[in-house]
């Protein structure tokens, strides 16, 4: 697919992009990484929602 680009910090940003997302699939994290994430995400939501102080 050719990538159409706005211009040469766009393009450099979109190919860094690509390059750690190709490295991300090749590295997939554990089940345990995917816990710890998720947790964090849903402290980081209920702090957000004023559910949780920080």
């Amino acid at each position: 697919m050719k990538r159409t680009y706005i211009n040469e910090f766009h393009r450099q940003w979109i190919e860094s992009t690509m390059q750690s997302i190709a490295s991300w699939q090749k590295q997939p994290i554990s089940l345990e990484e995917k816990k710890k994430q998720q947790e964090m995400l849903n402290r980081q939501k209920a702090i957000r929602e004023g559910k949780l102080k920080s």
